[in-house]
């Protein structure tokens, strides 16, 4: 009996406590919980756009004419201002996210580049059923505020709104029944999250939290209260007295709705003075009367001037609650962060846009917007779930300064609308300075608890130095079916019989010799490289190990070659065949003999993080002044730079850690697919790939000797051919180059696996 007199707060309470909990005992076995929790979020959101659409055209549709003119113009202004000051805040706050350690490897989804924003598309609904098919929000509300005005300025509208008005009940309704599954939701999602995240991801979430806390607080403490103060003549002890029932109400239940009739009573407490109340007369008094019971005067005992403040703040309320004030604005907060976590910080344009397009999404539910603004940053949608699981911590903070929002909002504007307030610059000067000062300290204060919250924390070169050969189909080390002699340096390779330049079968004197000779170039991360225990490995690595086994040979030797030396290597009979990330260029064409292309790589600059942006398009990198370009020496890419960069001075390097170490150049020209690599070696670097990435593209090869036989070279590009309709190209690309299971993880600590050892 008990258990059903709890409210529902109270069951998504439970079932966000039990769900961490699951998470901890059972870890990440509670991933075959994900689809569960997909499927709960989108049926979450089977009736809000709907609701968002009849709420906006009945309550537009609703206003009377003379009231909706009294209050449009000086409550439109007082909205902005809270927008404006929002904005400013929420924005402020990325400046608190450290400089993070972070990197990955190279992701397709990088090549998709920036379709751009179009802001015609967003903002006009030039088809409302496609807009509203679409999840077009800022369209949707356009429409709707249109259709509500209309309806408003319409006297026979009526049975219209009653109709709308019928139907907002049925999806309220509807959305009541479906809130009944929220505990179990909240529970699934929060047990695959809390089950799944690692304990890096914890601590980066805590960036977001504790921001948000921040950030709340000082909006719902300090200026709206001071803001109040300077459009009015109340004092802020009066102003926290008003509304600390509702916003600890909302606090406590995370939902501002249920606070309305209080922060109704709150206003009217806040004028009872001003309105010519029973305490008093004359504007603002500097008293504060605490009445339970204000509402339940007698109309003999209220003067016009308190009518008109009781009806004003039932009709602002309402309205403000209908519309985004600071509270709703928290979303840019989440997407601020979800850039710094991804490594994809928006820059002033991108910003713009997220405000333009944000502002009118949150007319509707945050959710909702969440995954509109998502999409628009070209952000992963995965961060939903983060947002959703987080659900009971972040609107705790959300209702409370939604509260304080909408009690500020009406509280300003009823004295504006009434001419009882306008702005005092004695006390909106020192409020603004003290605003100022506080933000500062909070950012600086937040910025360094978080650099020592995440020190240690990255682990992306451990990633690198740990990756293996792939066993076997027989689950066999490649180096135990194949006898593998490394050699580290030319000198140390045994001399064999110049090639004979006849032309005869080559393959059949590899299997004659028992030897396949394979030339390597060790900075080739990831197509070639040593790994933490100094075994070569790398993407060519294993096709080498694939070839050898083709052939048929029973011993694999890796020779040392440079650029400069390639042809020559070949044609001597140094080496077989060159397996290292070979460019195929013309001039190379000239000199030697190519299988046909098995990968291609896209051109780029490796540059510290916050450049990133300032290299993407080449015509800007060509204005540089005194522009040094790091490139690797005796590779195809010096020519290629030189000629890209006429202006620039490329700077030959023969080892990584010239640039990344010594810094003796701007940027670091490379392929991204190798580029990506380095920088989780250097996470305070990122790689800017060109644009249009179609436009400047390389392919890669196996280079041969020009006096090779016609029969070889077949034979190479059948294989290639069989490896890539048998999908071991892409085995090897996702591998290697994308860092699909590139490194075995170890399973996330949890009870049954750590303590109980239930599970292996």
């Amino acid at each position: 009996m008990r258990l059903r007199s709890l409210s529902l707060t109270t069951w998504i309470l439970l079932g966000f406590v039990l769900g961490v909990l699951t998470g901890l005992i059972f870890g990440d076995l509670c991933s075959v919980l994900k689809p569960f929790s997909e499927a709960f979020i989108k049926i979450w959101q089977i009736t809000i756009l709907p609701s968002v659409v009849l709420s906006l055209i009945v309550g537009i549709g609703s206003l009377e004419r003379d009231s909706a003119r009294a209050i449009a113009v000086k409550a439109g202004l007082v909205l902005l201002l809270f927008w404006t000051i929002g904005v400013g805040i929420f924005f402020s706050f990325q400046l608190a996210f450290p400089p993070r350690e972070a990197a990955s490897f190279f992701s397709t989804q990088d090549l998709a580049g920036n379709a751009g924003l179009n802001i015609i598309d967003q903002f006009i609904p030039t088809n409302p059923f496609q807009t509203l098919s679409e999840g077009i929000i800022p369209a949707t509300v356009l429409f709707c505020l249109f259709l509500g005005f209309a309806l408003m300025m319409d006297d026979g509208s009526g049975p219209i709104l009653k109709s709308l008005r019928t139907l907002l009940g049925a999806l309220t309704r509807m959305t009541s029944i479906l809130s009944k599954t929220f505990p179990i939701g909240v529970f699934v999602i929060t047990a695959s999250t809390a089950g799944t995240m690692t304990f890096e991801g914890f601590l980066d979430l805590q960036v977001f939290l504790f921001s948000l806390a921040a950030a709340t607080t000082l909006l719902g403490l300090v200026v709206l209260p001071l803001l109040i103060t300077c459009f009015t003549t109340f004092r802020y002890r009066e102003i926290l007295a008003a509304s600390s029932r509702a916003v600890i109400l909302a606090l406590s239940t995370s939902s501002e709705f249920i606070t309305l009739p209080l922060i109704i009573e709150g206003v009217r407490k806040l004028f009872e003075r001003s309105a010519g109340g029973s305490t008093g007369s004359g504007a603002g008094g500097d008293t504060y009367r605490s009445d339970d019971h204000l509402g339940d005067r007698t109309g003999e005992e209220q003067s016009p001037e308190w009518k008109d403040i009781r009806s004003y703040s039932e009709l602002l309320v309402p309205v403000a609650y209908t519309f985004p004030l600071l509270g709703a604005l928290t979303p840019f907060l989440f997407i601020l962060f979800v850039a710094w976590l991804y490594q994809s910080p928006p820059d002033l344009m991108q910003q713009v846009q997220l405000v333009a397009v944000g502002i009118p999404t949150f007319f509707g539910s945050s959710k909702i917007s969440v995954v509109s603004l998502l999409n628009l940053m070209h952000l992963p949608a995965d961060a939903y779930n983060l947002y959703i699981s987080m659900g009971i911590l972040r609107q705790c903070c959300v209702a409370a300064l939604s509260c304080m929002s909408i009690f500020s909002f009406t509280t300003i504007s009823i004295a504006l609308v009434t001419n009882r307030g306008r702005l005092r610059w004695r006390r909106a000067i020192p409020s603004v300075l003290l605003i100022l000062l506080l933000t500062v300290l909070m950012i600086v204060g937040l910025k360094a608890g978080f650099a020592l919250l995440l020190a240690n924390t990255y682990h992306g070169d451990d990633q690198i130095s740990r990756m293996e050969l792939p066993l076997d189909s027989d689950e066999r080390r490649l180096d135990d079916v194949v006898n593998t002699t490394v050699y580290l340096h030319s000198e140390d390779v045994p001399v064999i019989i110049h090639r004979d330049s006849g032309g005869g079968d080559d393959v059949k004197m590899i299997r004659e010799r028992g030897v396949l000779r394979v030339g390597y170039n060790g900075n080739n991360i990831p197509f070639v490289f040593f790994n933490g225990k100094g075994e070569l490995v790398g993407y060519d690595v294993q096709m080498a190990y694939d070839l050898a086994r083709v052939i048929n040979v029973t011993r694999l030797e890796f020779v040392p070659i440079t650029g400069a030396t390639l042809a020559d290597s070949l044609d001597s009979g140094y080496c077989d065949i060159v397996m290292s990330a070979v460019m195929v260029n013309s001039a190379r064409l000239d000199a030697m003999k190519f299988t046909d292309p098995y990968v291609t790589v896209h051109m780029s600059f490796v540059v510290p993080d916050e450049q990133k942006q300032e290299f993407t398009q080449l015509s800007d990198v060509k204005k540089m002044n005194n522009l040094r370009v790091a490139v690797f020496n005796n590779t195809a890419l010096v020519g290629v730079a030189t000629r890209l960069l006429p202006q620039a001075t490329i700077v030959p390097i023969d080892a990584r850690e010239e640039f990344f170490v010594e810094k003796r150049a701007d940027a670091l020209f490379i392929p991204a697919e190798e580029g990506y690599t380095m920088t989780m070696l250097y996470p305070f670097y990122d790689v800017a790939i060109i644009e249009p990435n179609n436009s400047y593209e390389m392919m890669y090869g196996y280079a041969v000797a020009m006096n090779s036989s016609d029969t070889y070279l077949m034979g190479l590009n059948y294989w290639l051919k069989m490896e890539g309709e048998y999908g071991k190209l892409e085995q090897k690309y996702d591998y290697w180059i994308l860092g699909k299971n590139a490194v075995s993880v170890e399973p996330r600590w949890s009870v049954v696996r750590d303590v109980l050892h239930w599970v292996n």
